[in-house]
């Protein structure tokens, strides 16, 4: 009963996520298509046969189809030949040519196609921007507060207190954008320059690779420093917890758990989350001295999102959150980093297709419509912000990907466009169909890959 109700669940926030990116799309076809003169006769939600719709006067056919997994828009003359009502091939007549996709100039057709991934970046910007204006953008100084032991950041020398104020030449200014670029390299070397007592120091870190599980309950391999905003520092000790009947203290640092040197707070919660009902050894740091503290975590359980219940420690200390602000951008500021965070989200996309064509990333983490749905129920229900969050990743990747020179894609139209422009001439028919074969056999192999990987590593 609760997989049935999951699953409606899930198809509802699928449609709430894509039906508007789809017609974001669209939308950009069309009015580029009407601008330069083209007569669009459907403009079509979904594929399949029609569930409703109307004639507007312009004689467009707006309609929503059965298979909700995309749209698109027919434009007369589209693919140049015209059929009367027997099915002969046709002459268009002057006046058809004028309103003839197929007639009209290589820039204004490229124009066309391109408006609709143009579209889904422009929303994509723009809903940021409003987002920066109104709730505004977390911004977290990129200055690191604790340093894991024999994590990547301490083999390279990096310390408590180090700005990080470039990756790879790119300058950041925000701790998460620096956890989200070196996320993408698990294993390989970056260039991270860092700023320090006023000197500016070069060096060289490769980020440990751990497997982490994701939304959408694959296990990821991402990469890590071993930095943290939180130093293993307590702030807070509750009355009657593990950690007071231990004799913790504000301003203890834990050192160690047992055999286990600790660095981040992050590090003391994970072992403690692991550990309910058993007694943990601690090596910590007071006034100078290094003292032991035997504490037992008290169990607790905890429901995930399953439903199901899972035991968990308490120590009951609390860490000095990190100095996160809020920030509200005027109009200006707001376009210029929505703008910034598009280009990040396309670059990070980029290179994590790359590591997986490849091989460097495990292709698992590739999934569909079952994904999708799934990731859209998690992220929906923590709230309005987040889920608009994931609306803006998912427009800049449909543009992204539509933009890949591929026939059938609005990039492979690019592609025989481009070729035009320097032959002079179009391709010949034969070529542009066997082009157009192999495309589509190349996103039918995706769609299945996909299909399977959701089967296998998000329902089985």
């Amino acid at each position: 009963m609760e997989l049935f109700a999951n699953f409606w669940d899930g198809l509802f926030w699928f449609l709430v996520l894509l039906t508007p990116l789809v017609f974001v799309h669209e939308l950009g076809h069309y009015l580029v298509a009407r601008w330069c003169g083209v007569r669009v006769d459907v403009f079509s939600i979904g594929f399949g046969p029609e569930l409703f719709g109307w004639t507007a006067k312009s004689g467009t056919r707006w309609k929503i189809s059965a298979v909700p997994l995309g749209g698109y828009i027919k434009m007369f003359g589209e693919h140049a030949l015209e059929r009367d009502t027997s099915g002969q091939v046709r002459e268009l007549t002057e006046e058809e040519k004028a309103v003839s996709f197929e007639h009209k100039r290589l820039s204004q057709r490229a124009a066309v196609v391109f408006a609709g991934p143009a579209a889904n970046y422009v929303f994509a910007i723009l809903v940021l921007a409003v987002m920066y204006m109104t709730f505004g953008q977390s911004y977290t100084p990129a200055v690191v507060a604790a340093v894991a032991p024999e994590s990547a950041a301490a083999r390279a020398g990096i310390e408590p207190g180090d700005r990080v104020i470039s990756v790879d030449g790119d300058p950041l200014e925000r701790y998460e954008d620096l956890a989200g670029r070196v996320a993408l390299h698990p294993g390989d070397p970056i260039e991270v320059e860092i700023e320090r007592d006023g000197r500016t120091l070069a060096m060289t870190v490769t980020p440990d690779p751990v497997e982490m599980k994701m939304i959408d309950d694959t296990v990821q391999t991402v990469g890590t420093l071993g930095v943290g905003l939180i130093p293993p520092v307590v702030a807070e000790v509750i009355p009657d917890s593990a950690a007071a009947e231990a004799g913790f203290r504000v301003g203890d640092r834990v050192m160690q758990i047992g055999d286990t040197p600790i660095g981040r707070f992050e590090e003391l919660r994970q072992i403690v989350l692991a550990a309910p009902g058993k007694p943990l050894e601690f090596l910590i740091a007071r006034d100078g001295a290094e003292i032991k503290l035997t504490a037992v975590p008290k169990a607790d359980e905890i429901r995930t999102e399953s439903g199901d219940t899972q035991p968990v420690g308490r120590l009951g200390v609390a860490a000095k959150a990190p100095p996160t602000d809020i920030v509200r951008h005027g109009p200006t500021m707001a376009l210029w980093q929505a703008t910034k965070r598009s280009v990040e989200i396309t670059e990070g996309t980029l290179t994590g297709l790359a590591q997986i064509a490849i091989g460097a990333r495990d292709s698992k983490e590739m999934g569909g419509p079952i994904m999708i749905a799934q990731v859209s129920r998690k992220v929906a229900k923590r709230g309005v912000i987040d889920f608009i969050g994931m609306m803006v990743l998912f427009s800049i990747t449909l543009g992204l990907i539509n933009l890949f020179p591929i026939p059938v894609l609005d990039g492979g139209h690019l592609a025989f466009y481009a070729l035009e422009a320097i032959r002079g001439r179009p391709l010949g028919e034969r070529a542009q169909e066997y082009g157009f074969k192999i495309g589509l056999a190349l996103v039918l192999s995706l769609m299945i890959f996909v299909m399977v990987n959701d089967l296998l590593h998000r329902v089985l």
